[in-house]
């Protein structure tokens, strides 16, 4: 392995609800374009993280395909520090780290003759409707069915909560960002996002459908930052603003997936998942397997 100061990196928080969950670096290996994640736990909250490496794993850091971690979580949520080593001098290697969450609920149940209608090929997922809502700079607040702000206007967009009302068990969506350049952890449905009359720009932004019914579902979301015409988001990939630029509009809608829906019992390692997406900060907070 070559001497760290060769590498450069970044790191990023993801918040983890009690339960267990299975980290996977997920991508082939290039010698050329070596790439390291580091997974430790942080001190914020008052948790305990616990780790549980696969037999090729040194130091809770994955490095090829195959690499494997468990990871226990208990006595309330916990926040992983993850950071990637890229090296130096040669163009960035796109690495997919799969964080996903086992399941232990009736969901996990072969379907019988009385429940059959569970995770079968001919369920389809249903209409989608959230609701949005916003602070913008000044203490305004807005709510929308699907966006927020004005692309054509400049009024910063400081904060947002995104609601899935009737959400389905199996499927939700994750949210993260920039403030003022520093890295938020991810949140899910139903949770805040940003920072309130405390006139500070969101400057990244990332969202992402996760756990196992995801392919049941496609999202649609564009950003606006001021002065720019809206670019859309690609699932799990970070929307960075240009400099001094910050977020000034949000659409988000998910719509039904256009595939049916595959077999709740089929494991997560057989075949590829053309719907996988890799996440904003490269792993795929919350999902359920």
């Amino acid at each position: 392995m070559q001497d760290l100061k060769e590498f450069t990196f970044k790191t990023r928080l993801l918040s983890l609800e009690p339960g267990l969950y299975i980290a996977r670096y997920a991508s082939l290996h290039d010698a050329e374009r070596p790439c390291l994640i580091s997974l430790q736990p942080t001190l914020i909250g008052k948790s305990t993280v616990d780790f549980f490496p696969g037999e090729s794993v040194v130091r809770n850091t994955l490095a090829q395909l195959g690499d494997t971690l468990i990871i226990r979580v208990k006595n309330g949520c916990g926040t992983l520090l993850i950071t990637e080593y890229q090296l130096q001098g040669v163009s960035l290697q796109t690495v997919d780290l799969r964080i996903d969450r086992i399941d232990t609920s009736e969901a996990i149940l072969r379907p019988t003759s009385g429940n059959a209608d569970i995770g079968q090929p001919g369920a389809r997922a249903a209409t989608v409707a959230l609701e949005l809502t916003g602070h913008f700079a000044e203490g305004v607040s807005s709510v929308h069915a699907t966006t927020l702000g004005d692309p054509a206007r400049t009024q910063r967009l400081e904060g947002f909560r995104i609601d899935w009302p009737g959400r389905p068990a199996g499927v939700d969506l994750a949210y993260g960002c920039q403030i003022a350049g520093v890295l938020q952890p991810a949140v899910t449905t139903g949770q805040f996002l940003g920072a309130s009359n405390k006139q500070l720009p969101i400057t990244a932004i990332a969202l992402a459908l996760v756990g196992p019914r995801r392919a049941d579902y496609r999202l649609e979301a564009w950003a606006a930052f001021a002065g720019l015409a809206p670019q859309p988001l690609l699932p799990g990939e970070e929307c960075v603003a240009p400099a001094n630029a910050f977020l000034t509009a949000l659409h988000v809608s998910i719509n039904p997936g256009v595939e049916m829906n595959a077999c709740r019992y089929q494991s997560p390692w057989d075949g590829h998942d053309p719907h996988r997406s890799m996440c904003a900060f490269r792993e795929e907070a919350l999902q359920e397997t």
